[in-house]
């Protein structure tokens, strides 16, 4: 009876212990993260940093979950969320967004995006300023004109630009827009190819280095998955791979005006804040966009490619 008596003892504090932790957890956030790499890391990253600040030590439970880059895979991490009913998603890159934002909208659970270039062209959002609906984020859309600058300081001979997309992601088509109305102000012609499968990627962007005198890797999630392919494509044709952020640096980009990913999550945990604790409504939350941008140079890579960086451009380098 005495063992008995201690078991039931220490079952009650048990017990007791577990109320007591999920009294306190007062907000339910679940991430789905589109795939693997080091900028959607970093999103992530900088918003689960900033939840204490944000939201209060031991007020919150994050669920995280990364699709490894399948849609299928993505639309079952987001129906769970939806069915556990958390109080918030955070989703990171476009597609991970529209799952989101199409299975929340009945019951109205915000959804928090990240590195999605173009929200209103994703479906996403009514407008940047005023968003509507249960959905608003943080853009990571680029700074065109500074990026295609560094090709022309780097490369002044440069004529042609080279760009691999993916034909089925709304933002990749609307950046293709705007470098095609940036690109020839500074003396630049691009030379963009579109795939919609990543087996097409090897024999497309062997073709493309062979006509352009730099590649420009865009935030376009399927190239971003493959910058090691068009990396190695763009070195052994002679050129150099200009970024959009420095996710791929060390797999050998040579440059990048890069915007900051975990400063992006930082910002997604500010508007968590807005929504849960201050009880704002999502839709009237402007989409974070942030022009600050850090640039790298990769001297290794210059040096393997025979490239002389001038010192205007060492100067700026973080």
């Amino acid at each position: 009876m005495k063992k008995i008596a201690i078991v039931l003892v220490l079952l009650m504090v048990l017990v007791g212990c577990g109320s007591k932790g999920e009294s306190d957890v007062k907000y339910r956030i679940g991430v789905v993260q589109l795939a693997d790499h080091p900028s959607l890391d970093a999103a992530y990253e900088g918003m689960l940093a900033s939840l204490d600040e944000q939201l209060g030590k031991g007020t919150y439970s994050v669920d995280y979950k990364n699709a490894q880059g399948d849609n299928t895979s993505t639309d079952q991490i987001v129906s769970k969320f939806v069915s556990d009913d958390v109080d918030l998603i955070y989703a990171i890159a476009t597609n991970a967004a529209q799952s989101a934002y199409n299975q929340a909208e009945e019951k109205g659970i915000p959804v928090i995006f990240n590195a999605v270039t173009d929200p209103v062209a994703a479906g996403l959002v009514e407008s940047m300023e005023v968003p509507g609906g249960h959905v608003s984020g943080v853009s990571d859309i680029s700074p065109v004109e500074k990026q295609l600058k560094i090709v022309t300081e780097i490369l002044p001979s440069a004529k042609k630009v080279g760009i691999m997309y993916n034909i089925g992601e709304a933002n990749s088509i609307s950046q293709i827009e705007t470098i095609n109305q940036i690109a020839p102000l500074l003396g630049l012609e691009v030379v963009a190819v579109g795939v919609s499968e990543q087996s097409e990627i090897p024999l497309s962007v062997e073709k493309l280095v062979k006509e352009v005198d730099a590649l420009y890797n865009i935030t376009d999630n399927m190239m971003v998955s493959a910058s090691a392919t068009l990396i190695d494509a763009a070195t052994s044709a002679g050129i150099p791979v200009i970024a959009t952020e420095d996710g791929a640096f060390d797999q050998g980009v040579l440059a990048t005006e890069s915007l900051s990913y975990y400063g992006f999550g930082q910002a997604a945990a500010e508007m968590m804040k807005a929504v849960l604790v201050d009880g704002k409504d999502i839709g009237t939350l402007p989409v974070v966009i942030s022009d600050a941008t850090n640039l790298y140079v990769n001297q290794e890579k210059a040096d393997e490619l025979g490239i002389e960086i001038p010192q205007s451009v060492k100067d700026r380098v973080v």
